[in-house]
C-alpha cells in the first residue's frame, strides 16, 4: 500500500530504531547490516573467512568506497577502553586488507568518552588531507544512524522494517494516498484558478459546523484547482465520482455514530489521512482541501434547500 511519511508515524519509527539501538552486542550490529542494506544498494557485510576473518569489516558500499565497522556495545565491561581498542583495531585491519576506501564510518551504540574520542580523532589527524592516504572519517553514533541512514528510507521500506505503525492500516480511502502526496508536497504557492469563492455560508450554517472547521475549508479550498487537475489526469474518468459516493458512504456511518458536526467532520479527516494526521502541517491542509472539496460538491453532509432558513 503506498503511504505517506507523516510526522506522528516518522515518531513511531524513531522510537522502534532507539529500541533496535538498545540491543548489545551481535544483536544491535544485524540490526545495523540490515538498515545499511536498505540504505546502499550495492551494500554487503562479508562473511568471515577462516583465519583471515572479515578484516575489521563490517559491510562495504559504493562500490567499496565507503567502508563501514561496527560495534554493538556489551554490558558489564570496561566499555570506554574497549570501545577504543575496537575503534583502532578495526581501523588497522580495514586499512591493512581493504585499499580501495576513501570513507571509514564506525557505528557504535557505546557512548563515545573523551578515551573513545581522542582514539579516533588521532585516527583523523594521521589521515587528513595531506597524508599519503587521506580519509573520510566519522563515527555514527544512534541519532546519526537514524538521521543520515533510517529516516531517508522510504516509507513502505520502514513499514517493512518496523511493521505495525499506527494508524497505517486504518486509511479508509487508502487510493486518495497519491492525491494527498500530490497536494501536499508541492513548494509552490498555491494556485487559486481566479477568485477563491467562500465556502457556501448557507450549508456552513445548516450543517451548524464552527468558524475553526470554515477557516480549515477556506485553506483547503485554495489547493481545489490541484485536485481538479490529478482527478483530470487519472486514467479513469468517473474517479471523482466514485470517491464521492465513498465519502457519501462514510458520512453516513459517522452520523450512525455521533451528530456533533465537528466530530463528523473529524472522522471523514481521519478516514483520509490516518490518525493523527494534524501532527504534520502539510498533511493536516492536504485532509482540509479533500474534504472540503467533497463538501462542496455535496457529497457530503446535508444540502439546505433552496430558499431554506440557516439553523
Amino acid at each position: 500500500m503506498i503511504m505517506l511519511l507523516t510526522a506522528n508515524w516518522r515518531e513511531w519509527y524513531h522510537f522502534r530504531h532507539q529500541q533496535a539501538c538498545f540491543e548489545s552486542g551481535t544483536k544491535f550490529e544485524d540490526y545495523v547490516s540490515r538498515v545499511l542494506g536498505l540504505f546502499h544498494d550495492d551494500f554487503v557485510n562479508p562473511a568471515p573467512s577462516g583465519s583471515l576473518g572479515d578484516g575489521g569489516c563490517d559491510g562495504l558500499a559504493e562500490s567499496g568506497t565507503i567502508f563501514y565497522a561496527c560495534y554493538g556495545q556489551r554490558p558489564g565491561r570496561d566499555a570506554e577502553r574497549e570501545l577504543a581498542n575496537k575503534i583502532k583495531s578495526d581501523f588497522a585491519r580495514g586499512l591493512a586488507e581493504w585499499d580501495m576506501f576513501h570513507t571509514w564510518r564506525f557505528v557504535t551504540n557505546a557512548p563515545v568518552g573523551p578515551v573513545a574520542l581522542r582514539a579516533f580523532t588521532g585516527l583523523q589527524q594521521d589521515h587528513g588531507a595531506s597524508s599519503q592516504r587521506p580519509l573520510t572519517m566519522r563515527i555514527f553514533r544512534t541519532e546519526e544512524l537514524w538521521v543520515v541512514v533510517v529516516a531517508t528510507l522510504a516509507a513502505a521500506t520502514l513499514n517493512d522494517l518496523f511493521p505495525g505503525a499506527p494508524g497505517v492500516e486504518n486509511i479508509e480511502l487508502a487510493d486518495l494516498l497519491p492525491l494527498l502526496d500530490s497536494i501536499g508536497s508541492a513548494e509552490e504557492e498555491p494556485e487559486s484558478g481566479g477568485a477563491v469563492l467562500p465556502v457556501p455560508v448557507n450549508k456552513m450554517d445548516f450543517n451548524e459546523l464552527p468558524e475553526a472547521s470554515r477557516i480549515e475549508f477556506n485553506a483547503g479550498r485554495l489547493l481545489a484547482p490541484r485536485i481538479d487537475r490529478w482527478y483530470e489526469e487519472s486514467s479513469d474518468p468517473n474517479l471523482s465520482a466514485k470517491h464521492g459516493e465513498r465519502f457519501r458512504a462514510l458520512y453516513q456511518s459517522a452520523r450512525t455514530v455521533t451528530t456533533n458536526p465537528v466530530e463528523i467532520l473529524e472522522r471523514l479527516y481521519v478516514s483520509v489521512a490516518g490518525a493523527n494526521f494534524r501532527m504534520d502541517g502539510r498533511r493536516a491542509n492536504a485532509a482540509f482541501a479533500v474534504v472540503s472539496y467533497f463538501f462542496d460538491t455535496c457529497h457530503i453532509f446535508e444540502r439546505p434547500l433552496d430558499n431554506a432558513p440557516a439553523h
